[in-house]
């Protein structure tokens, strides 16, 4: 359809509603399929889950494993004496440790580093688990 002043120039609705003549094939196209196979797929994840078992699992479980030992040492003779005093300050201490510089190392700095805070942050709420908050100085001195 052209316009009605005469014109030979296509119009828009020409554009919008003509079916293409001929329609052009890429050579590379048929060459190659554009999705992978799914063996390929299958390295690709396998590759990346080496990847972070061997990077982002290291720096957690180092974490994970700082925080234990100095929680080893902080509640060590408090834990031992046979009169308890308020295990208040091992708390505070221990909290901000572990949410505080943990949070912090994830929020901010990132990287490796972000694993290994959240490895600190699993520690606590791991010990205060298994513990029932004894060596986490979440729980009233008996």
């Amino acid at each position: 359809m052209a316009d009605s002043d005469g014109s030979d120039l296509p119009s828009l609705e020409d554009d919008i509603f003509a079916v293409a003549h001929s329609v052009e094939i890429e050579q590379g196209a048929q060459a190659q399929p554009r999705l992978k196979l799914q063996s390929e797929r299958a390295q690709d994840l396998a590759e990346r889950t080496r990847e972070f078992v061997g990077r982002d699992v290291g720096a957690l479980a180092a974490g994970f494993g700082i925080f234990v030992l100095v929680d080893a040492l902080m509640m060590w003779a408090p834990l031992m004496m046979s009169r308890r005093q308020s295990l208040a300050p091992q708390f505070v201490t221990l909290l901000v440790l572990a949410f505080g510089l943990g949070g912090l190392l994830v929020v901010k700095v990132g990287g490796r580093w972000r694993a290994f805070g959240l490895g600190m942050m699993v520690a606590w709420v791991f010990l205060t688990l298994v513990s029932v908050g004894f060596l986490t100085g979440l729980s009233v001195p008996l």
